[in-house]
């Protein structure tokens, strides 16, 4: 997804220091050298939703959204051969910003990606409207959303647009989604560690939607995160003010819903596993 963890960054900058030296020496293997295993399973069940684990052979399975929480862009086209995607998604692949995302089946509409650190803040785009350049949002307003809302496309149910807006140290720090005539607001808290800022809420109209907890283990390092589910979406009276209501968008019952949410386990190797023996992609 958009979020990552700073300690996984720097030591991922610090690891790629020797290809920078050695050009003939190619990026390492994040499955091989860093990223132990993620799994994902359904709170009342404990079914497992999704999985990464590269003992015994690569194995990658299961949704997007929680593949997306390790794999970048470039993981998948290095693994797209053997990942099987066992949720009914329609994966779809943006060319020009070399993107996947999601899209229902039946689903043909085209959403468009805009991708720039030129602003400040940083903002990223996917929408459905073809939009040509950002807004300019104030947001420390407490109505930053109505910067944002569309009027115009209220009733059409086609029209969906997200924003990510980030801040001087590329921390995600709000996201606003609107889908019709709907619309979320994600708001993001972060605490210090000894590896700098690590996320650890997402608020969903200011409804508890993710947790993240962190661990240290002997030789490996965990990030556990609990998935609420929250089904309300805000929409706006006439007077602009807005309530919330259950959204008309929420999945249907399907093979990787799960009612009560998702837990995701994911284990990162603390050691240097390719310090010995350099694994190139």
């Amino acid at each position: 997804m958009l979020l990552k963890d700073l300690h996984i960054k720097i030591r991922f900058l610090l690891l790629g220091i020797a290809p920078l030296l050695f050009s003939a020496q190619k990026e390492r293997d994040y499955l091989k050298c860093d990223l132990k295993s993620l799994k994902t399973v359904c709170k009342e069940s404990g079914k497992t939703i999704s999985e990464i684990s590269s003992e015994g052979g690569i194995k990658i399975y299961g949704r997007l959204e929680d593949l997306k929480k390790e794999l970048s862009e470039r993981s998948f086209e290095k693994y797209k051969e053997k990942i099987r995607f066992s949720c009914n998604e329609k994966i779809q692949f943006d060319s020009i910003n070399r993107i996947y995302y999601v899209q229902n089946s039946g689903d043909d509409r085209k959403f468009n990606f805009i991708y720039s650190g030129q602003y400040n803040p940083k903002i990223r785009y996917k929408g459905t409207e073809d939009l040509k350049k950002f807004k300019d949002i104030n947001l420390n307003s407490p109505q930053k959303y109505l910067q944002l809302y569309s009027r115009e496309n209220e009733n059409n149910r086609d029209y969906e647009v997200y924003y990510y807006f980030y801040n001087q140290q590329d921390r995600l720090e709000y996201s606003f989604h609107q889908h019709g005539n709907e619309f979320i607001e994600y708001t993001f808290i972060y605490q210090d560690s000894l590896y700098g800022p690590e996320l650890t809420e997402v608020y969903k109209n200011g409804i508890l939607s993710e947790e993240y907890s962190y661990y240290k283990n002997e030789d490996t390092s965990e990030k556990i995160i609990t998935e609420y589910p929250v089904d309300e979406s805000y929409r706006l009276d006439k007077k602009n003010r807005p309530f919330l209501k259950k959204s008309a968008y929420v999945p249907a019952s399907g093979p990787c819903n799960c009612p009560e949410g998702y837990i995701t386990k994911i284990i990162y190797w603390d050691e240097d596993r390719c310090s010995n023996k350099i694994i190139l992609e």
